[in-house]
């Protein structure tokens, strides 16, 4: 990228400015070495000079303006971790204390995010529930969270459920693929990531499950704030994914989403059972990068037609969390 004398900022109305964040970060197009100005009700965003199919549709509601922001403190010799960030918590794994000390983390955190009161390791994620196990390094102990995706609110208990903040872009594009009066199941829906959106966009029946019941607690909660935003219907769910052959009929469903990276592969029995003749299945699999994702899928649906395997997030430096969107033939 050609230095420039004055940086690029993108004008967002501060309405919009947080999902313009987010999207503008999934693809590295955020200008981390410049603070974020906002001037009355209009925010700006300094962007690195790339192009790109984000920006391209950013710029289809927003514009690129010159601006004068301040440089952010740049902490020499450190490198800025992979992260979540949710609000005024930033959860890292515990790997990054490999290459960094936990005052230098801090310090890099705080200055990207002067806001932030707490600073999470995530040492594991364990039990079927694919809770985090984490633990504090810096601030206070905050367990509890409201986090803003698209402009709809989640209740999000730390420890407790499933939440990755990094997957709500994802949330949002699979919501606009579903159609107007589709029945949806989503089979392992943690707090409502996916549900939630589907609604907020179409009239749609979601079916959102979850065994883990804080998780369903959630989604209960969720439901509510954001009740005046929402199109279709949710119906929750507190089961084992299996049990649900005896609760919904057979071929009612028009699509699937699976993400449950680890297992969703063992469910296939029933959402061949569950999903109507050219009914969608969206599955989220973990792959290593050394195996091929496609005959990974198609060993457990040689009969169904695969559209596309896409790689939605980086699990580790070896491995990612892919979605592959099938329709069951």
């Amino acid at each position: 990228m050609r230095d420039r004398v004055v940086p690029l900022c993108l004008s967002v109305d501060k309405s919009k400015a947080n999902s313009v964040l987010r999207a503008l970060r999934s693809s590295k197009l955020l200008n981390d070495e410049y603070k974020i100005t906002r001037t009355g009700d209009t925010v700006l965003i300094p962007i690195k000079e790339t192009g790109g199919e984000t920006l391209a549709r950013l710029l289809e509601e927003f514009s690129i303006v010159d601006c004068n922001p301040p440089r952010r403190r740049v902490l020499v010799n450190t490198k800025m971790p992979s992260m979540e960030h949710l609000g005024e918590v930033v959860i890292v794994r515990r790997n990054v204390l490999d290459y960094i000390t936990p005052r230098d983390l801090v310090d890099r955190i705080k200055a990207v995010y002067p806001r932030v009161r707490a600073v999470w390791i995530k040492e594991e994620t364990c039990d079927s529930f694919r809770k985090p196990l984490l633990r504090l390094l810096w601030g206070e102990e905050i367990r509890e969270v409201v986090v803003k995706e698209y402009g709809l609110l989640f209740k999000v208990k730390l420890g407790e459920v499933y939440f990755n903040s990094r997957l709500a872009e994802e949330h949002r594009k699979v919501a606009s693929m579903i159609k107007h009066g589709e029945v949806v199941l989503d089979a392992f829906s943690g707090v409502g990531g996916f549900a939630i959106h589907a609604v907020a966009l179409r009239q749609v029946l979601v079916f959102a499950n979850d065994l883990n019941p804080v998780a369903y607690e959630l989604l209960v909660e969720n439901l509510y704030l954001n009740r005046r935003r929402l199109r279709g219907v949710v119906v929750p769910l507190n089961m084992d994914t299996r049990d649900l052959v005896g609760v919904l009929r057979e071929g009612s469903v028009d699509r699937i989403i699976a993400d449950l990276p680890h297992q969703s592969l063992e469910y296939a029995d029933v959402y061949e059972k569950l999903l109507r003749p050219r009914g969608v299945l969206h599955i989220y699999v973990l792959s290593k990068l050394s195996e091929n994702i496609e005959e990974l899928v198609l060993e457990k649906f040689s009969s169904w037609s695969l559209e596309c395997c896409t790689s939605v997030l980086e699990y580790s430096p070896g491995a990612s969390i892919y979605r592959c969107d099938l329709v069951k033939v």
